[in-house]
């Protein structure tokens, strides 16, 4: 048997360049490019669990994601009502956990600059529709909380306030970015969405499929934020220490 003609440096250099552009291929088509954490030797990217040490802090994450589709929103707000009246048994847009009605005329950048970019119904049409991300870990609402009240829970794993430990500070709503925390006035309680236990009820009532449940993706990287975060709030020291040893 005779032995393999060696690579010559212009097919190395070939098969790299087609490498590269596969994988950068696969990150415009949004498929998952895996990246491995050499000390557990396994996969860090969606839908893993890496091996912790003692001391490290993990929230698993969020099994499914209400997806919008804003150019099939038509700004009935229907999902607001379905959301309250399902969760607090009154109609009162202002405590559901999606957002249609304020960025329904100027879009999400409110209107100074949602009017110089035409966006909203004043503008192009097109209704922007505010969910919770369920954050992947670390959580800004969940460690900016103080009494630990933000838990994640099943069978979703979505981050759900726990109003047996709240006490109505309202440093969720300062911590999230999106500003997707909400707050009854009536019960000094906080509130976010929870996904239903898996069936959210606004996609259950959306009548043109503007609103669709998908497996979890990390939105935060992709979706601008509506809000700064104050610089006081911060991530505790014992948390970010835990953080870095993943991230």
């Amino acid at each position: 048997m005779s032995e393999q003609n060696p690579l010559t440096r212009r097919q190395l250099f070939k098969i790299a360049g087609i490498g590269s552009l596969g994988a950068f291929g696969m990150a415009v088509a949004g498929a998952p490019i895996w990246l491995v954490d050499e000390a557990s030797a396994a996969p860090s990217g969606q839908g893993t669990t890496p091996v912790l040490t003692e001391g490290q802090i993990l929230a698993a994450n969020a099994k499914i994601l209400v997806a919008t589709f804003p150019s099939r929103c038509v700004g009935c707000r229907r999902c607001e009502l379905a959301c309250t009246e399902f969760n607090e048994g009154k109609a009162n847009p202002v405590l559901a956990r999606i957002q249609v009605g304020r960025n329904l005329l100027f879009g999400p950048q409110g209107v100074q600059l949602g009017t110089w970019r035409g966006q909203g119904k004043f503008g192009n049409h097109r209704v922007i529709q505010d969910t919770c991300k369920q954050c992947p870990h670390p959580i800004p609402c969940q460690l900016a909380c103080p009494q630990g009240a933000i838990e994640v829970s099943g069978p979703a794993n979505a981050r759900v306030v726990n109003q047996d430990k709240c006490v109505g500070c309202r440093i969720c709503q300062q911590a999230c970015p999106w500003e997707m925390t909400r707050f009854d006035e009536d019960i000094k309680k906080a509130t976010k969405c929870h996904l239903c236990g898996g069936d959210p009820k606004c996609v259950q009532v959306c009548p043109t499929g503007a609103l669709q449940v998908i497996p979890w993706a990390d939105m935060t990287r992709v979706t601008p934020r509506r809000f700064v975060v104050p610089a006081y709030i911060q991530t505790p020291a014992t948390t970010q220490e835990s953080c870095a040893k993943c991230h």
